[in-house]
């Protein structure tokens, strides 16, 4: 059964040993570990989005639509060596799942980032990828914003179409407004939780210890 926020939220908070707090008790705290929970989760969700496999990414996928993106005259390559083609990402891109031109003989399901040092050695024929091991590149993401997708292996008279091309959706975050997570990744995203959770428990002990220690402090020399 899909999972909503709260779904998740309860499974983390018995992962770090803490209770769901009542209304009434949350009124008295300054915010508590639920409401916590439910304010990171987005982020936390986006960041675990970054690392799945994709045997568990694609089950947060969508199918979407890309525009080619003009390569500039610095980018081109010589005629007799293998080009890429370039497309922009619809706004709500946060994540590849896979893309496939139609000369692939495959999908891609992993990329580079275009600041590697794996990105430089596809300007070189011998070194960069074929059709049968296809190689693509992709920008920084940022929200809101669309990214580039480098497409290598391609040449000039290939037709540079996209047979498939799936990513997950930046506002892609369980909520409790409808926006459920399946169960796929239910383990996975509560214990990123989880572990955030106990981060920042700790963070704020140990802030509360050091401001005992110095009100202590304080009294003692009055």
């Amino acid at each position: 059964m899909p999972k909503s926020a709260d779904d998740i939220v309860k499974r983390a908070l018995t992962l770090i040993d803490e209770q769901v707090l009542d209304a009434l008790t949350v009124s008295s705290n300054e915010m508590s570990v639920s409401d916590m929970a439910l304010e990171i989760l987005p982020e936390v969700c986006r960041d675990l989005v970054k690392e799945l496999p994709y045997e568990l990414k694609r089950y947060l996928a969508k199918t979407g639509t890309l525009t080619i993106d003009t390569i500039s005259n610095g980018e081109d390559q010589t005629a007799y060596v293998k080009k890429k083609v370039g497309f922009e990402t619809p706004t709500d891109f946060w994540e590849l799942v896979a893309i496939r031109l139609t000369v692939w003989a495959k999908p891609v399901i992993d990329y580079i980032h275009i600041d590697s040092n794996e990105y430089q050695i596809q300007n070189n024929p011998f070194t960069r990828g074929g059709k049968q091991n296809p190689v693509v590149a992709l920008s920084n993401v940022s929200a809101g914003s669309k990214a580039r997708i480098e497409c290598f292996s391609v040449h000039n008279d290939d037709v540079k179409t996209v047979d498939v091309f799936q990513y997950v959706a930046f506002d892609n975050v369980p909520d409790n407004s409808g926006n459920n997570w399946p169960d796929e990744v239910f383990d996975e995203v509560t214990k990123a939780l989880a572990t955030q959770l106990h981060l920042i428990k700790n963070r704020l002990d140990e802030a509360s210890l050091r401001n005992d220690e110095t009100l202590e402090a304080i009294k003692q020399h009055e």
